[in-house]
């Protein structure tokens, strides 16, 4: 079984809204007090004893355990950030020429919360753990002993108790009729947006359907989610959906940005009315996060669903390790737009999740140069344009098929290149391999002609795979 979370929607008393203002200052000042050197040799235990032996937030209109509770979560927050950017500093130890010894000093200091020691380790810190802040002012989290649960008029009521002080229980009415809904120990993250409230509820879930007894590598792509080693498609409308929402926020942006222009313009001249007409009416942002709230729940379905056609096949999934931005002389802007992070850890999470669920393994290795290596031959040679990947002879491969048989092969026979390895090394590595030491310009040099076997709408791969 896992642990997975669960979303209701409620009603919004007015009574939450003075809460959610004093959680959003207790947030906002935790950040700026901890958002980086603060948390230097304190645990979360440790943090929370001082913010509570200052007693900094006592006199706040909000009830004990709701103040606590979300102090807590503001703190693990700050220290799972602090973790995020250690990692990335691993990474770049692991980039840099030390010995086996001093390398392993190092990985110590960090560890131990003693990075500050070392000039590099605190030149990375400061490169990676940025000072955070914080403008959340809309939630904050109730503890399982202090809120019931009934049924009323059909509907799930859930009754949030409060100290007699600060005034009478708060009642959220749900749209759920509360079957297959269990709160039992579980806190609940209260949430209000415009109109509704969410209310965040931890549960378990058993195990899914089992998974397939193959190996495959895996391509994360834009057009579709994910290729596999087969030369399979999953998730084919990724790409389209991503690609409309972009261009139509695009699109937004520019005629707001002349809306913003139009504003300002009569503001200066003393036109305050009209400036502030054009302000309310054509400024606001409810059509632009709800289509933005809609498209992400619809990438997130199509990503989930093609994770679940993969592992329908496979129970070990080998995927690239995507975590570190990919350097480009010249980035696109455009395709930067589109293939957002958040799209790239979407897939990521996707694989992960329902790995998870339906125990099955999911193994990362390097990236590097997987797109640019010819599967037959595993050297670096040939060359990709779009969809399509030329090799030195001619023939022509269907590019994401030639990736995921990449990255499979990594993980089975390539023990030279780890998941950690860098690319310049990776490059090196491959170079090495080929039978004469040509550069990348000279590979690209070698590519041929286009030929029809690429054609995307086909599976099968041209003579040689």
């Amino acid at each position: 079984m896992t642990i997975v979370t669960r979303t209701l929607q409620a009603d919004v008393p007015e009574a939450l809204r003075s809460i959610c203002k004093a959680m959003g200052f207790v947030r906002a000042d935790i950040w700026r007090r901890y958002g980086a050197l603060g948390t230097v040799g304190q645990s979360a235990n440790d943090i929370r004893k001082e913010i509570s032996a200052a007693r900094l937030y006592a006199d706040l209109p909000v009830d004990g355990t709701i103040r606590n509770e979300t102090t807590k979560d503001i703190v693990n927050d700050i220290l799972l950030y602090k973790a995020a950017a250690m990692q990335k500093v691993r990474k770049a130890l692991a980039v840099r020429s030390y010995d086996e010894s001093e390398r392993r000093r190092l990985y110590t200091l960090l560890r131990k919360d003693q990075w500050l020691t070392d000039n590099f380790l605190h030149r990375q810190m400061r490169k990676h753990f940025r000072h955070g802040k914080s403008s959340v002012a809309h939630q904050f989290v109730v503890r399982s002993d202090k809120y019931t649960t009934e049924i009323v008029g059909g509907y799930l009521t859930i009754v949030i108790h409060i100290a007699a002080k600060y005034g009478a229980p708060i009642r959220l009415t749900t749209t759920s009729s509360g079957q297959n809904v269990s709160l039992s120990a579980s806190n609940l993250r209260i949430v209000v947006k415009d109109g509704y409230t969410e209310i965040h509820y931890a549960t378990t879930k058993e195990d899914g359907c089992p998974c397939g007894d193959r190996m495959l590598g895996i391509d994360k792509g834009y057009t579709e989610a994910f290729t596999d080693s087969d030369g399979v498609a999953h998730g084919e409308a990724f790409g389209s959906v991503l690609t409309e929402y972009s261009d139509k926020a695009s699109a937004t942006g520019k005629a707001r940005n002349t809306l913003y222009a139009l504003e300002k313009k009569h503001r200066e001249a003393g036109r305050t009315a009209k400036a502030d007409h054009i302000k309310r009416c054509n400024l606001g942002r409810v059509k632009i996060d709800t289509r933005k709230e809609r498209t992400h729940k619809r990438l997130r379905t199509i990503a989930y669903q093609a994770a679940h056609t993969i592992v329908d096949k496979a129970a070990v999934v080998v995927s690239e390790d995507l975590t570190a931005p990919i350097a480009k002389k010249q980035a696109w802007k455009r395709y930067n737009r589109r293939l957002s992070a958040w799209a790239k850890s979407v897939l990521a999470e996707a694989l992960d999740s329902v790995c998870t669920q339906r125990q099955a393994d999911h193994r990362l290795v390097n990236a590097a140069y997987t797109s640019q290596m010819d599967s037959v031959t595993g050297l670096l040679e040939g060359r990709r344009v779009a969809d399509k990947f030329t090799r030195v002879n001619g023939d022509v491969l269907q590019a994401d098929h030639n990736a995921a048989l990449n990255v499979l092969r990594r993980y089975n026979t390539d023990t030279e290149i780890t998941r950690f390895t860098p690319h310049r090394e990776v490059r090196r590595i491959l170079l090495a391999r080929s039978p004469a030491q040509l550069s990348v310009k000279g590979h690209e040099l070698q590519a041929q002609a286009y030929q029809p076997c690429a054609d995307k709408s086909s599976v099968q791969i041209c003579t040689g795979l």
